[in-house]
Protein backbone atom coordinates (compact mmCIF):
# COMPACT_ATOMS: atom_id res chain seq x y z
CA UNK A 1 0.00 0.00 0.00
CA UNK A 2 2.78 2.46 0.87
CA UNK A 3 4.53 1.76 -2.42
CA UNK A 4 1.37 2.60 -4.37
CA UNK A 5 0.99 5.88 -2.45
CA UNK A 6 4.62 6.79 -3.19
CA UNK A 7 4.11 6.04 -6.88
CA UNK A 8 0.99 8.23 -7.10
CA UNK A 9 2.73 11.05 -5.19
CA UNK A 10 5.78 10.90 -7.48
CA UNK A 11 3.54 10.84 -10.57
CA UNK A 12 1.58 13.90 -9.41
CA UNK A 13 4.80 15.80 -8.73
CA UNK A 14 6.22 14.87 -12.14
CA UNK A 15 3.09 16.26 -13.78
CA UNK A 16 3.29 19.60 -11.94
CA UNK A 17 4.83 22.69 -13.53
CA UNK A 18 8.27 23.59 -12.17
CA UNK A 19 7.00 26.82 -10.54
CA UNK A 20 4.43 24.80 -8.57
CA UNK A 21 7.10 22.35 -7.42
CA UNK A 22 9.34 25.24 -6.34
CA UNK A 23 6.46 26.84 -4.45
CA UNK A 24 5.73 23.57 -2.63
CA UNK A 25 9.42 23.26 -1.74
CA UNK A 26 9.48 26.84 -0.44
CA UNK A 27 6.32 26.22 1.59
CA UNK A 28 7.91 23.14 3.21
CA UNK A 29 11.11 25.08 3.92
CA UNK A 30 9.19 27.93 5.56
CA UNK A 31 7.28 25.45 7.74
CA UNK A 32 10.61 23.87 8.77
CA UNK A 33 12.05 27.33 9.44
CA UNK A 34 9.08 28.17 11.65
CA UNK A 35 9.92 25.18 13.84
CA UNK A 36 13.54 26.39 14.18
CA UNK A 37 12.70 29.93 15.30
CA UNK A 38 13.72 30.88 18.79
CA UNK A 39 10.79 33.17 19.54
CA UNK A 40 11.87 36.19 21.52
CA UNK A 41 8.99 38.30 22.80
CA UNK A 42 11.06 41.47 22.80
CA UNK A 43 11.61 41.41 19.01
CA UNK A 44 8.98 42.57 16.55
CA UNK A 45 8.84 42.25 12.79
CA UNK A 46 7.22 44.34 10.09
CA UNK A 47 4.36 42.21 8.80
CA UNK A 48 2.73 42.90 5.41
CA UNK A 49 0.04 40.32 6.21
CA UNK A 50 -1.97 38.66 3.44
CA UNK A 51 -4.39 41.43 2.44
CA UNK A 52 -1.95 42.81 -0.12
CA UNK A 53 -3.61 44.65 -2.97
CA UNK A 54 -2.77 44.64 -6.64
CA UNK A 55 0.79 45.20 -7.69
CA UNK A 56 1.97 45.64 -4.11
CA UNK A 57 2.61 41.90 -3.74
CA UNK A 58 6.24 42.12 -4.86
CA UNK A 59 7.20 44.98 -2.50
CA UNK A 60 5.45 43.11 0.32
CA UNK A 61 7.40 39.94 -0.48
CA UNK A 62 10.60 41.99 -0.42
CA UNK A 63 9.60 43.20 3.05
CA UNK A 64 9.13 39.59 4.16
CA UNK A 65 12.58 38.81 2.75
CA UNK A 66 14.32 41.59 4.68
CA UNK A 67 12.51 40.72 7.91
CA UNK A 68 13.45 37.03 7.56
CA UNK A 69 17.09 37.96 8.07
CA UNK A 70 16.22 39.36 11.51
CA UNK A 71 14.71 36.10 12.78
CA UNK A 72 16.60 34.24 15.48
CA UNK A 73 16.77 30.75 14.01
CA UNK A 74 18.71 27.60 14.78
CA UNK A 75 19.27 26.88 11.08
CA UNK A 76 20.86 29.85 9.34
CA UNK A 77 21.41 27.94 6.06
CA UNK A 78 17.67 27.21 5.92
CA UNK A 79 16.86 30.87 6.59
CA UNK A 80 19.19 31.92 3.76
CA UNK A 81 17.65 29.31 1.43
CA UNK A 82 14.16 30.70 2.12
CA UNK A 83 15.45 34.26 1.71
CA UNK A 84 16.96 33.40 -1.67
CA UNK A 85 13.94 31.35 -2.81
CA UNK A 86 11.60 34.29 -2.25
CA UNK A 87 13.49 36.11 -5.01
CA UNK A 88 13.38 33.20 -7.48
CA UNK A 89 11.66 34.14 -10.77
CA UNK A 90 9.50 31.00 -10.54
CA UNK A 91 8.33 31.92 -7.04
CA UNK A 92 7.77 35.55 -7.99
CA UNK A 93 5.66 34.48 -10.96
CA UNK A 94 3.50 32.36 -8.67
CA UNK A 95 3.20 35.12 -6.04
CA UNK A 96 2.20 37.76 -8.61
CA UNK A 97 -1.13 36.01 -9.04
CA UNK A 98 -2.23 36.75 -5.46
CA UNK A 99 -5.01 39.34 -5.09
CA UNK A 100 -4.25 40.67 -8.56
CA UNK A 101 -6.42 41.30 -11.56
CA UNK A 102 -5.33 43.09 -14.72
CA UNK A 103 -7.10 46.24 -13.54
CA UNK A 104 -5.30 46.22 -10.17
CA UNK A 105 -1.86 46.97 -11.60
CA UNK A 106 -1.82 50.67 -12.28
CA UNK A 107 1.42 52.46 -12.98
CA UNK A 108 0.67 55.09 -10.34
CA UNK A 109 -0.32 52.66 -7.57
CA UNK A 110 1.36 53.54 -4.28
CA UNK A 111 2.57 50.59 -2.23
CA UNK A 112 3.42 51.00 1.45
CA UNK A 113 7.07 50.76 2.37
CA UNK A 114 8.14 48.01 4.72
CA UNK A 115 8.42 50.52 7.58
CA UNK A 116 4.69 51.29 7.36
CA UNK A 117 3.53 47.73 8.02
CA UNK A 118 2.50 46.88 11.59
CA UNK A 119 4.92 45.28 14.03
CA UNK A 120 4.08 41.74 15.08
CA UNK A 121 5.68 38.87 16.94
CA UNK A 122 7.80 36.31 15.12
CA UNK A 123 4.95 33.80 15.44
CA UNK A 124 2.44 36.13 13.76
CA UNK A 125 5.00 37.06 11.12
CA UNK A 126 5.56 33.40 10.19
CA UNK A 127 1.82 32.62 10.19
CA UNK A 128 1.27 35.48 7.71
CA UNK A 129 4.14 34.38 5.47
CA UNK A 130 2.89 30.78 5.44
CA UNK A 131 -0.65 31.98 4.66
CA UNK A 132 0.63 34.07 1.76
CA UNK A 133 2.48 31.07 0.32
CA UNK A 134 -0.63 28.91 0.73
CA UNK A 135 -2.66 31.52 -1.16
CA UNK A 136 -0.10 31.39 -3.96
CA UNK A 137 -0.23 27.57 -3.97
CA UNK A 138 -3.99 27.68 -4.47
CA UNK A 139 -3.66 29.81 -7.64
Amino acid sequence: MDLMYMYIYAYKQAAMPLRDLKMLELHKDVKRLEKNIQHNGSLSFKNPGTEIKGCCVMPAVECYRTQLLLLDVGSKPLRLKVHKSLRSPLIMEKLKGINTSKDDCQTNQQCPSCDLYPNTSSQEFMVSLISLLEMANSN
